[in-house]
This record gives C-alpha cells, sequence and structure tokens, in this order.
C-alpha cells in the first residue's frame, strides 16, 4: 500500500512541476456534508450521517487541481434501535484524501484516494468506550460550482469486507480563495 500511495504521491508532484508556467486557481474549501450508508452492514444500525469537511485545492493548470480533503461524518444510530437506558452508541468516520480535480467550465470530476479512520463510541451512564480501526479508501466526487459556492455527489467507499462502507454523500462548500 505504501508504494501505491508514494507512486500516486510521485505523478502528483511531476503534473505539478510539468505545469508550474500554467499555475490555475488555489483554493480551501469548507463544507457541509450528508450522507447514506449503501451496505447492509451499516444501513441497519447508522443509516445516515453527517458533518462537515475542509477541503484544499491547489491549481495544476489550467483546469485542474490537486485536492487534498478531510471529512468528519457522524452516524448516530438508527432510531427504531432501543438500547436499555442511559447507553448510546454513534459510528464516527474520518477520512483523508488526496485527489486531482479536472474542471469543465463549472462542472468539475475529482477521484480520490485515501484513508479512513472508523470510531465506533459507547456509552452506557458514566463509562465511554472508543473502537477504532483504519482502512483504504477511495471516492468519486461530481459538482457544480456556483461562484463562491460549490455542490457535489460522492460516492466513497472505505474499509475491507464484510465492514467495509459504502457511503452516498450530498456536499455544499463555501470557496474561499488563496490570493498570494
Amino acid at each position: 500500500m505504501m508504494h501505491r500511495f508514494s507512486t500516486i504521491l510521485l505523478f502528483f508532484l511531476i503534473v505539478n512541476f510539468k505545469s508550474y508556467g500554467q499555475h490555475g486557481e488555489d483554493y480551501i474549501n469548507v463544507g457541509f456534508d450528508a450522507g447514506i450508508t449503501l451496505n447492509d452492514y451499516y444501513q441497519a444500525q447508522f443509516p445516515a450521517g453527517f458533518g462537515a469537511s475542509v477541503k484544499g485545492l491547489y491549481g495544476v493548470g489550467l483546469s485542474g487541481q490537486v485536492s487534498l480533503t478531510a471529512n468528519y461524518l457522524y452516524f448516530p444510530l438508527d432510531r427504531s434501535i432501543v438500547l436499555p437506558g442511559g447507553e448510546n452508541l454513534a459510528f464516527h468516520h474520518i477520512p483523508v484524501f488526496l485527489g486531482y480535480r479536472m474542471n469543465f467550465d463549472r462542472f468539475f470530476l475529482e477521484p480520490q484516494v485515501g484513508g479512513a479512520l472508523f470510531a465506533m463510541r459507547y456509552r452506557f451512564d458514566q463509562d465511554r468506550y472508543t473502537e477504532t480501526s483504519t482502512g483504504f479508501a477511495f471516492a468519486a466526487e461530481a459538482g457544480y460550482v456556483f461562484d463562491m459556492v460549490e455542490v457535489s455527489l460522492r460516492y466513497q467507499h472505505a474499509g475491507s469486507s464484510p465492514h467495509h462502507l459504502g457511503l452516498l454523500g450530498v456536499r455544499a462548500a463555501y470557496k474561499i480563495p488563496l490570493g498570494y
């Protein structure tokens, strides 16, 4: 896995150096994310979640940008599942992606690869317990840019079977230009 990540990072560095004369626009995006789980393992307990994201976009040409994205998604336990008094269970998903955004006028496509942290948090009265794991993740995002706001739809996959997470998400973000 480290070899694959190093190859992808080297590719992005080469693309950056080759297109330095055509430097595009740089932004930081701050957004709101919401999503639904698509596979049975998570769908039964944690069908929908919400959270926030931060994305850095570095222009590497007139129509491309390298992206670094970090999300936090919170999935509360489905209300139909009743736990004994004082108990609570929640799922937290924190993916980090490196991607390449291809801009087509106001539309964009953005494939991404990275990793994800999974945290299952249990609470019973005053006792708390968190179980964490990590895994490989990838995503494909498509969206539309309205001046300083962008909206997108994303398919995201993280982890390994049988407890992998398939997610269909929506994102609304505000673009902050980095003019230096």
